[in-house]
């Protein structure tokens, strides 16, 4: 990845984590309809408090709902399920009009301009299988996603800038986004037209952090309803984008699995004394460093989690599965984080050390 240029890869934080849910086993496996003034909503119940209730709709979107604009509520089936590809397709056809296609994959829905399926569509599957491969080797088993995955790839960087201004505040360094709340990566062609075939998918870093994020949360190795360290998310999105990480059967070679773009930043940071034990174990403790030094933040958590797949792939295996099993919705202190760290991988101190000596120890590019 060109270092000239590096992207700060939007990965929305949302404000939706509720500190006392009450549901019943019952509430929450049955499909509800909400009238909220004009509107009314169909989904299932997934969390609610004095305040607010968030509805987990039939094609996969969270929809915050303000109880005090709540009129009626009442159960329309005993049990929930998604709406079907044919569904979300024509849903999805209708948003985006006749400029843009919608492919259908075995995961994946896909909005992109016309062309063929094959060339835009199927590198998410292909990713999403790579993913799938990469942790079944490591004997971690992962769900099968509830919801066909979106992927939505406009035409154009201005068209990309216009839908971003509904989200965030335009910037030129956000290349693509995974929203948790909608449930899709949102990117452009950075091609500039020139996708003709899928090779175009596994060149664009940005394509495939966000393909990573989207499939990491389907797939039950992060949970979209749950306060998930920025660290561990970016961490995995940034290691998958070396091709030897997500396609080690055509690229087994270390070198293959190393970011070299992140590791630029990497080892600049630590010729500068910037990157100490403290530092690790407050990125650990704390997302701050992201909103404070993203490049740092983003260099520094892809080094941590490839030395923690590398040199300890059965305990970072172990530390995933914990984290991925924490409850939805329920607070996770800065203690905490850092306590459950220490407990799989022992002091901070001494693997900032053993870090130091792997980082040092890996080929420039």
């Amino acid at each position: 990845m060109s270092t000239k240029k590096t992207a700060l890869l939007l990965f929305l934080t949302l404000n939706l984590f509720l500190t006392t849910p009450v549901l019943s086993q019952e509430d929450s496996q049955a499909t509800i309809k909400v009238r909220a003034g004009k509107r009314s909503y169909v989904g299932r119940m997934i969390a609610v408090d004095q305040e607010t209730m968030v509805l987990l709709r039939r094609n996969g979107r969270m929809t915050m709902i303000p109880r005090n604009r709540i009129e009626a509520a009442k159960s329309v089936a005993a049990d929930f399920t998604s709406m079907t590809k044919d569904e979300i397709r024509k849903q999805l056809q209708r948003e985006f009009g006749a400029k843009y296609q919608v492919s259908v994959t075995n995961h994946f829905l896909v909005v992109h301009p016309p062309g063929d399926p094959q060339v835009w569509a199927m590198p998410f599957e292909k990713l999403y299988i790579r993913f799938n491969n990469y942790f079944t080797s490591r004997n971690f088993n992962l769900e099968e996603p509830e919801f066909p995955m979106v992927a939505v790839i406009l035409k154009t960087r201005e068209e990309f800038d216009r839908f971003l201004s509904n989200y965030h505040e335009a910037n030129d360094n956000i290349l693509g986004y995974y929203s948790p709340r909608s449930n899709r990566i949102i990117s452009y062609d950075q091609t500039g037209g020139e996708a003709k075939d899928q090779d175009w998918f596994f060149t664009v870093d940005t394509i495939v952090h966000e393909a990573t994020h989207q499939t990491a949360f389907n797939t039950g190795l992060h949970t979209r309803f749950a306060r998930n360290p920025t660290w561990i998310a970016e961490g995995l999105a940034t290691m998958f984008e070396a091709p030897g990480v997500q396609n080690s059967m055509y690229h087994s070679k270390q070198r293959d699995r190393i970011n070299f773009g992140r590791l630029v930043d990497l080892k600049r940071l630590y010729k500068k004394g910037r990157i100490n034990d403290k530092v690790i174990g407050s990125m650990i403790s704390s997302d701050k460093i992201f909103e404070q030094s993203p490049i740092s933040a983003y260099a520094l958590a892809w080094g941590l989690t490839f030395y923690l797949a590398e040199k300890q792939p059965e305990r970072y295996a172990a530390f995933l599965r914990a984290d991925s099993a924490r409850e939805d919705f329920l607070e996770y202190s800065s203690r905490e984080r850092l306590e459950d760290f220490i407990r799989r991988f022992g002091r901070i101190s001494d693997l900032a050390a053993r870090m130091e000596t792997f980082i040092d120890s890996l080929p420039d590019e």
